[in-house]
């Protein structure tokens, strides 16, 4: 019964990829799970709705298919390569390995990634999330009332999500809101909403001022965020001059420079004037633009808005 409800756990169902995955594998993973054990907290704050011993038997049978197809194309390509035999011998085990590590990697990274990002996006919905619980806990709103409002809330928001596990967490596991908050702050991937959980429960907990505390952390979020913003303005701003200087007036001063140097010399250093003239207008400006633009891509925040 134990390892029937296991394998329930591991997975949405045998047909999906997980419980595939946890039926094929998880005879041969439990060595590695603690060498990945790192992977556990992560997978919570991602808010990956996978077992941790089900995401490692995903992660194996991955990697297994990747290293199978790796070894196929690498025969595939051997079979029409007209190397020496001992590299089109070592070609199925190089794409081998490259399968291998490419499906290992890949699962290893995504959930630390998932976490970065929604801790991000919780960083940037933060201060309106709280300052909506002050206005909330000025009308006599009780603290667990807060939280069905939130989860009640017909939004995608990662506060949206966080909201609808704490009150799960008291409405189907039977905890109550102080020990449901510690659950989720333990999985949160905002280490800013982590701290405002502490004090919250704190607040609740030695019957402090709910109100007072809430009204202070919203405006201190929301200093915060201007001081973001107007970070986010200078690092743009920076970006602008950039781009004017390096590619509006030098393309302009060379191309002038070179047109003056054309009529004495029809060459520099090997190079004639025109091929010059065609290499800063059709590679240097169009790289340097795309250069820039991803550069100005960097300096924004997605989850500034």
């Amino acid at each position: 019964m134990k390892a029937k409800a296991e394998k329930t756990r591991g997975g949405r169902g045998s047909s999906s990829f997980w419980g595939t995955a946890y039926l094929l594998m998880v005879p041969y993973t439990k060595p590695f799970e603690k060498a990945l054990i790192e992977l556990g907290p992560t997978l919570q704050k991602a808010g990956i709705r996978v077992t941790y011993r089900a995401y490692i038997s995903g992660m194996a049978l991955a990697s297994t298919l990747g290293l199978v197809g790796g070894a196929l194309a690498g025969f595939l390509t051997a079979s029409y390569l007209h190397f020496f035999l001992l590299l089109r011998l070592l070609l199925p085990f190089g794409f081998a390995l490259l399968g291998w590590a490419a499906a290992f990697g890949a699962f290893y990274l995504y959930p630390g990634m998932v976490a970065n990002s929604r801790g991000r996006k919780l960083d940037s919905q933060l201060s309106y999330t709280v300052g909506h619980m002050a206005v909330l806990a000025s009308a006599g709103i009780t603290p667990e009332q807060m939280f069905h409002s939130l989860a009640e809330e017909d939004n995608t928001d990662v506060v949206n999500e966080e909201a609808k596990m704490v009150v799960r967490d008291m409405s189907l596991l039977g905890m109550d809101l102080e020990h449901a908050l510690e659950a989720s702050e333990a999985r949160s991937p905002s280490q800013a909403y982590s701290d405002f959980l502490e004090g919250f429960v704190s607040a609740s907990r030695t019957g402090g001022d709910v109100k007072s505390y809430l009204l202070r952390s919203a405006s201190a979020f929301m200093l915060d965020k201007r001081l973001k913003a107007r970070a986010i303005g200078e690092s743009v701003g920076f970006v602008a001059e950039l781009y004017t200087i390096l590619l509006v007036v030098a393309p302009l001063l060379l191309l002038i420079m070179f047109s003056v140097i054309g009529i004495i010399s029809g060459s520099i250093g090997g190079f004639s004037i025109l091929t010059l003239i065609y290499l800063i207008t059709y590679a240097v400006v169009p790289l340097g633009g795309l250069a820039v633009l991803v550069l100005a891509d960097s300096s924004v925040s997605k989850e500034m808005a």
